[in-house]
This record gives structure tokens, C-alpha cells and sequence, in this order.
């Protein structure tokens, strides 16, 4: 997304913005007049100041979901860039959810803010998010889920404040992606085998080959055939082209760091 746009977008929202409060204007100031008026009977003021309420918030909440259809008309699919070896399947990470669609989000006037809550459900944790817009209008979402303190296999593997940390981690991702209809790529090569066929396979096959790989020098071989057969796939979408790339860097120097970390502890 370009600067002109944004500054565009922005310029659009900043000329629609005063039309839109012209009756709100009108009503304030008919309340205002009112007020000075000493024979003016409180429970009609207090009825126009609830009617100017009413109307205020019915204007931010149009403006709200005006928003939010253009900003996910303008979210585009975001490409899963992680590899969880336990459940051999690939995942989006939140920073790359974030990074691909926060500019995208905020330049419509839309803001997240995540705290907790307390749950129904035992042995759950209940993340909140406030979606709020520029214009007054915010939107709670909340999701529960049971806190991630064991493997694929149910034993226990994480301190709980890992276990914590890793709940919270996960249900943001999710909030997030379901407020704004958020759709991950390059599952089943993304339904489009022909325009870019292998990204499948990528993620499936040699992501996963970098994770098992048992040495640095097995690891190295994995990265350079699997940037061959990347660049091989020719994907007509350089962004696609990008993020493979990226994806299997991302494994590479995951594994690369934890078979450093374990040399250096057979080593001690």
C-alpha cells in the first residue's frame, strides 16, 4: 500500500467526517439553546439528551461497519509461515498476521486493544478485544480456550506462565483473524495448483524437512534445495514469491539456533 493511498483514504475520511456530523451538530446545538433557557422543562431536556445519545451512537456504529466492509474488501490472504513439527501443520504467526493487515486496518480508523476476562469453562483462559474506530464506535469480541499446557501427546511440557503465554498468543491470532475475516493461504496449494503448483509442497515437505534436520550441515542442504525449488515455482505473484521465501528462512534459522543451543550444551 502505497503513501498517496493512505494519505488519500485518510483525506476522504477527513471531507465525509464533517457531512456526516451536520445533524448531530444541529441537535447539540437545539439542546444547547434549550439549556439557556430557564423555563425550559428538565425532563424534555433530559428525553433530547437521550435521543441526541441514541443518535450519536447509531452514527458511529454505521460508521463502523462502513469501515470495516472497506477494510476487509482490502485484506488480502495471509500466507502461513510457521511449521508446528508436533501437529506437522503450518500456521500463520500472529507478527506476520499483524504485519500484513495492522496498515491495512488502521488507515480505516480501526484499533485493537486485547486484555482477559474471567471464564465459564474450567481450565480455560478468556482473551478479550476491544476493536474500536475513530469515530466512537467500539466492538467487544472474546474467545475461551483451554490453556495450552500440553503436548500433542498430553504430557505436560510448559511452565504456566508458558502455558498462559502461549493461550493468550493463540487466541489473539484468532481474534483477530476473525474480526476481520482474515484468510490463510497455501493450504492445499491455496486451491490454485495451476497458477503456482508446489506450495504445497514446500510447506509440506521441505519446511518440515528443515525442523527434523539433525546437523547444520543437513540443514544447509535443506536450504539450498529448497530455495532452488521455490525459485523453480515461478509463482506469478511476487508477494507469494516473498513469502516462501521467507517461510522457509524462517524455519532454517529456527533450527539453526536450536542446534547451535544444543551443541553448545553437549559442549558444557
Amino acid at each position: 500500500m502505497t503513501n498517496s493511498a493512505l494519505a488519500e483514504r485518510t483525506e476522504t475520511r477527513q471531507v465525509a467526517s464533517p457531512a456526516a456530523t451536520n445533524e448531530s451538530t444541529a441537535m447539540l446545538t437545539m439542546i444547547q439553546r434549550a439549556a439557556t433557557d430557564p423555563a425550559f422543562d428538565a425532563d424534555k431536556m433530559q428525553k433530547m439528551m437521550e435521543m441526541y445519545e441514541r443518535h450519536t451512537d447509531r452514527t458511529a456504529a454505521a460508521a463502523f461497519n462502513a469501515a470495516m466492509v472497506r477494510a476487509q474488501a482490502e485484506i488480502g490472504p495471509v500466507f502461513r509461515d510457521k511449521f508446528n513439527a508436533q501437529t506437522n501443520s503450518a500456521y500463520a504467526a500472529l507478527e506476520s498476521i499483524d504485519r500484513k493487515i495492522s496498515p491495512v486496518y488502521t488507515a480505516h480508523g480501526f484499533s485493537l486493544s486485547f486484555g482477559t476476562g474471567e471464564s465459564p469453562l474450567v481450565g480455560h483462559i478468556r482473551t478479550v478485544c476491544d476493536c474500536m474506530h475513530e469515530d466512537g464506535h467500539t466492538k467487544r469480541y472474546h474467545v475461551d480456550l483451554p490453556i495450552d499446557a500440553a503436548g500433542i501427546k498430553g504430557s505436560v511440557n510448559k511452565t504456566g506462565v508458558h502455558a498462559s503465554g502461549s493461550t493468550y498468543s493463540y487466541a489473539r491470532r484468532y481474534l483477530t483473524m476473525m474480526i476481520f475475516n482474515v484468510v490463510l493461504t497455501n493450504e492445499d496449494d491455496d486451491g490454485n495448483g495451476d497458477k503456482a503448483p508446489g506450495l504445497g509442497e514446500l510447506m509440506n515437505e521441505w519446511i518440515p524437512k528443515a525442523y527434523a534436520a539433525n546437523s547444520k550441515e543437513t540443514l544447509t542442504a535443506v536450504w539450498q534445495a529448497g530455495v532452488q525449488f521455490s525459485q523453480d515455482l515461478k509463482p506469478t505473484d511476487k508477494q507469494t514469491a516473498t513469502d516462501l521465501y521467507e517461510a522457509l528462512k524462517t524455519a532454517v534459522t529456527t533450527r539453526g539456533q536450536q542446534l547451535s543451543t544444543s551443541e553448545a550444551g553437549d559442549q558444557q
